[in-house]
């Protein structure tokens, strides 16, 4: 359950297509929505929180904070457990129990979203279409709607995805994402706060 949430996390919360025929009749769109999804791929000292809602099928709610520092920082919590991973080393912290280092390197999960490999998923976007201006949490977006089909070390998942960006950062402020992966069908809301504080370390 452990492993299954957090490869569901990391696919939803960055929800783009893997290779697919390009359709014409939405070129300028995707160049434009690819170009602000490059600026944050290729960002170093990019430091946000994530907070991630799943509702599957039956209306049961899941919820996990996530805090980053991208490309290559992580901390993850949900009601189950929490995990640290920073490059080849992840920690895990069950519901109520200590820290302890997790057997199995979740840097593979991190490799999946390299600017290199983001670069050549973007371009293989289905049905890219821009869906107008919005305002969410106070921000003002430009909103974007896209099919994706990807898979995290070797899970598939596919679906829809409608992703809001910040007008003058080009940073998403929340992606929706409604499909299936590893079986189960579900809805995923991903909203993004930005703040330079935030540092993530390895635990005591």
């Amino acid at each position: 359950m452990f492993l299954r949430s957090v490869i569901l996390s990391f696919a939803l919360m960055f929800a783009v297509a893997s290779p697919a025929p390009v359709r014409a009749d939405d070129a300028a769109v995707r160049a434009e929505l690819v170009a602000q999804w490059r600026k944050m791929f290729e960002a170093r000292d990019l430091a946000f929180s994530a907070v991630v809602s799943s509702t599957d099928k039956k209306g049961r709610v899941t919820r996990s904070d996530m805090r980053v520092n991208w490309p290559n920082r992580f901390h993850m919590k949900s009601a189950e457990s929490e995990f640290i991973i920073i490059g080849d080393n992840t920690w895990m912290k069950p519901e109520g129990q200590g820290w302890m280092k997790f057997p199995m390197s979740m840097k593979k999960v991190i490799d999946q979203y390299t600017p290199e490999v983001m670069k050549a998923s973007m371009d293989g976007m289905t049905n890219v279409r821009f869906v107008g201006d919005e305002d969410v949490n106070g921000v003002a977006c430009k909103v974007y709607s896209y099919d994706f089909d990807v898979k995290v070390m070797g899970f598939r998942s596919q679906g829809t995805s409608t992703v809001y960006l910040n007008k003058d950062s080009g940073y998403p402020v929340r992606v929706e994402s409604e499909g299936e992966a590893m079986g189960q069908r579900s809805k995923t809301v991903v909203d993004y706060t930005y703040d330079p504080n935030i540092r993530v370390a390895a635990p005591n």
